[in-house]
């Protein structure tokens, strides 16, 4: 019997292994999609600049990769938690007399 358990599990963790592979090979697919421009501001954005790279977004759903600047990134964070929150842009609340 034990070896019948050892058997499925070195199955199990082969079929998860070739999943997370599949996975990222698809995602770094994707990244000849990645656009030229922030899709707000449409400024340029330089695929070769470490510094870009690290701090633009990209979001990606089903075919369509989105990329965002700093910027933008942070002007539709603020939007987003004032809309949630009901407060400033900073996530705090003023306060009116």
């Amino acid at each position: 019997m034990g070896s019948i358990k050892r058997k499925l599990e070195r199955k199990k963790s082969a079929d998860k292994k070739k999943e997370a592979e599949n996975k990222l090979s698809s995602r770094l697919m994707m990244f000849d999609k990645l656009p030229d421009k922030c899709l707000a501001c449409e400024e340029n954005f330089d695929k070769k600049s470490k510094e870009m790279v690290q701090s633009w977004q990209v979001m990606v759903k089903g075919e369509n990769v989105r990329l965002f600047c700093p910027n933008c990134w942070q002007k539709a964070k603020d939007v987003v938690n004032e809309y949630q929150g009901g407060g400033e842009p900073n996530g705090e609340s003023s306060e009116r007399n």
